[in-house]
């Protein structure tokens, strides 16, 4: 299984957003941060602020933080929320002689379900667990030098 770009994106934000600390970051930071455009990464963060996963502010001192608290925010619910299908395969268009009795659909859809379950295990503020996810998610300044995208 393999989840979508605009899933992964959406996972991005929330992980820069979160290590924040509640100062408000805006897209254009999350765009040079990860190197993905802005364009990009609009309807990803449109869509996190529908559900709940963000506040956003428009205009003047406005962006983005967090709209929840980062412990309540499970990676498989946003991975949920974020793909429009997580079927492993599409019987409906393979147009499969075995789809009204099939064993290993059930299978698969239960592979499925017990990925999300895993992934559900894990919240946001969970995440940096490592020294080296520490370091990373400490408070972003894209200024400093020894930023991975500072020119």
């Amino acid at each position: 299984m393999q989840l979508t770009r605009f899933t992964d994106y959406a996972l991005r934000v929330l992980l820069f957003v979160g290590r924040q600390g509640g100062r408000i970051g805006t897209m254009g930071e999350v765009a040079r941060y990860y190197d993905i455009s802005q364009e990009h990464l609009r309807k990803v963060i449109h869509r996190l602020a529908v559900l709940g996963y963000l506040q956003s502010k428009r205009g003047r001192g406005g962006g983005i933080v967090l709209g929840r608290d980062a412990a309540s925010i499970r990676l498989g619910g946003v991975i949920l929320a974020m793909e429009e299908d997580l079927s492993i395969v599409d019987c409906h268009a393979l147009d499969c002689l075995l789809a009204p009795e099939c064993s290993l659909k059930r299978a698969l859809d239960r592979g499925s379900r017990a990925f999300i379950g895993a992934l559900d295990e894990f919240t946001l503020a969970g995440l940096p667990g490592s020294r080296r996810m520490q370091r990373q998610f400490r408070p972003i300044d894209l200024a400093r030098a020894d930023h991975p995208r500072a020119s």
